[in-house]
C-alpha cells in the first residue's frame, strides 16, 4: 500500500475543534523507552497518508514524525515474550496443581508456605505486569509524567514486600518456622516449576530443621502461660468479691462493721479483671499505682463528697480484709485510706494523705476548662410541645362546630402520640411529666402559658463542639426537628439561649446537656376574631390563625 503515519488522536480531534488555534503536533505521549512507537499506544494514534501527513508538519510542525518504520521492534518482541509467559503460567499453573495432589514420600520435597500455594500464580501474574509498567515507567519520564509514575511503582513495590513468595514460612530470625499448621510439603517437580518465577524465594529441604532460638521462645512462652493461669487463678480465688463487683463497701452508706475502707484507682480494677478473664492473652498486672489519684505534692485530690459522686467512677474501695491479701499479690506505691470517727461533735471522716486544697482547684478549673473546649460532643435535645387544649382554651367560640369526643380523644391519647418527631426518635414511648418547679420556671422566662404541664416529648442527641455558634446549633435542630430556627426558643437549666452569635462554650452548654427546645406555635389573632363573629354569624366553627 502507499506510505502513511501514525500522528496523535488527541491532536487531530483539536485540529477539528474549530474554536480553538491548533497547536504543534505532539506525538511524545506514545512514545516507547526507546523512542519509538510504543505496540500498546497505538490504539491512541490515527493512522494517516504521508500526503497528509507532509501538510500537517508543514503547517503546524511538532513530532517527533512516526512513519510506518516507527513502531519499537523490541517492545514488540517484549510484548509477546510476556503473552508466552502468561500463556505459559497457565499451563504450569495446571501442572503444579496435580502435583500438589501427589503425597511426597521420603525427604525429597521441600516446604512451601500454604499462603504462598494459594496466591502464587496471582504473584507470578503481578511480576509480569510489573516489567510492563517498568516499561512504561521509563516512557512517561521521556514525556514529563515521571512522578507519578515514581509513586505508583513505589507503591506496587511496598505491596511486593509484603507478598513475596514463600516467606510466610520465615521466622524472624530469618529460618524456617516452627508451626507447621502454615506451610506444607511439596514435590521436588513443583518446586521446581515454581522456582522458576521465584529463583529468589528462601529455600527449605523436607529434612531442615526449625529455628531453635523460636522453640526456646516457644517452650517459654508455654511456662509463661501456665504461670499467668495460676496466678489469675489464684488472685481470683483472694479477691472473689471485688473481681465480681459484689458485696462493695460505699462512701455514701458507711458500713457499721469497719471504721476504715481503702482506696485504689478504677484503671487498676478493669485492668486485672481483664488479666483475670484472659490470663494468656493479657499482660499480668503485677502494682497499684495509686499515684494516679494523688497531687505532686502527694496529697489527695478527691473529696469525701466528690468521692460519693462524681469522682467515684475514679476509685474503687477496698475492704481492710481484701487490702491485706491485696499487699500480699502486688506492689502499692501509695497507701490510700478512709477513716471514720465518731466522737460527741458527730460522725468525721478523714483521708490519708489528706486533700491538697490548691490542687483540688486546679483539677476543678483544669475540668471547667476542659467541658469548654471540646469538639465532637454529644448534646441531646428536648422538645417541649404544648397541649392543643390551650387553642381550644383561649377561644371556645371558635369550637363550636368541633367535635368535643374528638377533642377528648386527642387529649386521652398517650404521651408523644401527638408529636411525630417524638414518635420517629423514640417509637412512641411515655416520658415522663415536667416537674411543677420546671414548668414555673418555664413560664417565668416568658414562654407562653398552658392550661397543663408540658412534657418532653422527643429527644434526639447532636454532635457540637464548643466553638461553634447557636445559629449553628439551631440549623442542626432544624434538619433534626423540621423546626425552622427563628421559631425555636432554646433552653439550658432554667437559662434561655438567645444570642445567635454566642458560641456554645460561652453560653455554658458542655456535652451531656440537656437542651430544652420550645417551637413557636401559631396564637389567636383576636381582632380577626371580632371581624368573623360581626360580619360572618352564619360562619360559626371557622378557624382564622396567624402565625407568630
Amino acid at each position: 500500500g502507499s506510505p502513511y503515519d501514525f500522528i496523535s488522536l488527541e491532536w487531530l480531534q483539536k485540529w477539528l475543534d474549530e474554536s480553538t488555534p491548533p497547536k504543534p503536533i505532539d506525538n511524545t505521549a506514545c512514545l516507547c523507552s526507546h523512542g519509538k512507537l510504543h505496540p500498546d499506544k497505538i490504539s491512541l494514534m490515527k493512522r494517516i497518508s504521508e500526503y497528509v501527513a507532509d501538510f500537517f508538519y508543514r503547517r503546524y510542525g511538532g513530532g517527533p514524525r512516526l512513519n510506518v518504520k516507527a513502531l519499537c521492534k523490541d517492545c514488540v518482541v517484549e510484548r509477546c515474550r510476556i503473552l508466552r509467559l502468561k500463556n505459559q503460567l497457565n499451563e504450569d499453573y495446571k501442572t503444579v496443581t496435580n502435583l500438589l495432589k501427589v503425597t511426597v514420600k521420603g525427604n525429597d520435597g521441600f516446604w512451601v508456605g500454604k499462603a504462598s500455594l494459594r496466591s502464587w500464580r496471582q504473584l507470578a501474574l503481578e511480576q509480569l505486569n510489573e516489567q510492563d509498567e517498568d516499561a512504561e515507567h521509563s516512557n512517561g519520564k521521556m514525556n514529563g509524567n515521571a512522578q507519578n509514575k515514581d509513586e505508583s511503582n513505589e507503591e506496587k513495590r511496598e505491596e511486593e514486600e509484603e507478598l513475596n513468595f514463600n516467606e510466610d514460612i520465615v521466622c524472624p530470625h530469618g529460618d524456617l518456622c516452627i508451626s507447621e499448621n502454615e506451610r506444607r510439603v511439596v514435590s521436588k517437580e513443583a518446586w521446581e516449576k515454581l522456582k522458576q518465577y521465584f529463583p529468589k524465594a528462601p529455600e527449605f529441604p523436607n529434612n531442615k530443621e526449625c529455628c531453635s532460638q523460636c522453640k526456646i521462645l516457644e517452650r517459654e512462652g508455654e511456662e509463661n502461660e501456665a504461670l499467668h493461669k495460676m496466678m489469675a487463678s489464684e488472685q481470683k480465688t483472694s479477691l472473689q468479691n471485688l473481681f465480681h463487683d459484689k458485696c462493695r463497701p460505699c462512701l455514701g452508706s458507711w458500713p457499721q462493721e469497719t471504721d476504715e475502707l481503702y482506696i485504689v484507682s478504677q484503671f487498676f480494677v478493669e485492668e486485672w479483671r481483664k488479666f483475670v478473664r484472659r490470663p494468656t492473652r493479657c499482660s499480668p498486672v503485677s502494682s497499684i499505682a495509686n499515684s494516679v489519684l494523688l497531687c505532686p505534692h502527694g496529697g489527695l485530690m478527691f473529696t469525701f463528697a466528690s468521692m460519693t459522686k462524681e469522682d467515684s467512677k475514679h476509685i474503687a474501695l477496698i475492704w481492710p480484709s481484701e487490702w491485706e491479701r491485696i499487699q500480699k499479690l502486688f506492689v502499692v506505691d501509695h497507701v490510700i485510706k478512709i477513716t471514720r470517727t465518731q466522737g460527741p461533735e458527730g460522725t468525721r471522716y478523714a483521708s490519708e494523705p489528706q486533700l491538697c486544697p490548691e490542687c483540688r482547684e486546679g483539677l476543678l478549673c483544669q475540668q471547667q476548662r476542659d467541658l469548654r473546649e471540646y469538639t465532637q460532643a454529644t448534646v441531646y435535645v428536648h422538645k417541649v410541645v404544648d397541649n392543643k387544649k390551650v387553642m381550644k382554651d383561649a377561644a371556645p367560640e371558635l369550637n363550636v362546630s368541633s367535635s368535643e369526643a374528638e377533642e377528648e380523644r386527642e387529649e386521652n391519647k398517650p404521651e408523644g402520640e401527638q408529636d411525630p418527631d417524638f414518635n420517629q426518635a423514640n417509637g412512641g414511648a411515655k416520658r415522663q411529666k415536667l416537674s411543677q418547679q420546671s414548668y414555673i420556671t418555664y413560664q417565668k422566662q416568658g414562654i407562653r402559658r398552658s392550661t397543663r404541664h408540658r412534657k418532653v416529648r422527643g429527644e434526639k442527641a447532636l454532635l457540637v463542639s464548643a466553638n461553634q455558634t447557636l445559629k449553628e446549633l439551631k440549623i442542626q435542630i432544624m434538619h433534626a426537628f423540621s423546626v425552622a430556627p427563628f421559631d425555636q426558643n432554646l433552653s439550658i437549666d432554667g437559662k434561655i439561649l438567645s444570642d445567635d452569635t454566642a458560641t456554645l462554650g460561652s453560653l455554658g452548654v458542655i456535652p451531656e446537656s440537656v437542651i430544652l427546645l420550645k417551637a413557636d406555635e401559631p396564637i389567636v389573632d383576636y381582632a380577626a376574631m371580632d371581624d368573623v363573629m360581626q360580619g360572618q354569624r352564619g360562619g360559626e366553627g371557622t378557624r382564622i390563625w396567624v402565625g407568630k
